[in-house]
């Protein structure tokens, strides 16, 4: 697992982005969360698997914390 802050998210859109420090942001898509009932907001902390994606790093299993 591994961990990190939402940079943004989209609610209308339901994607946005997750900052892991010095490495590359993750893909974040709402229906890759594990409680869909409830968004991410900015600034939330994460938990996450990490599987790559066509465009770079997606989270997979995302649970807020």
């Amino acid at each position: 697992m591994s961990d990190g802050i939402v940079k943004w998210f989209d609610r209308k859109k339901g994607y946005g982005f997750i900052s892991c420090g010095p490495d590359p942001d993750v893909f974040i898509h709402h229906s890759n969360l594990v409680d869909r009932a409830k968004l991410p907001n900015e600034g939330d902390r994460v938990q996450f698997e990490v599987e790559s994606g066509e465009k770079g790093p997606v989270a997979k299993r995302v649970a807020i914390v």
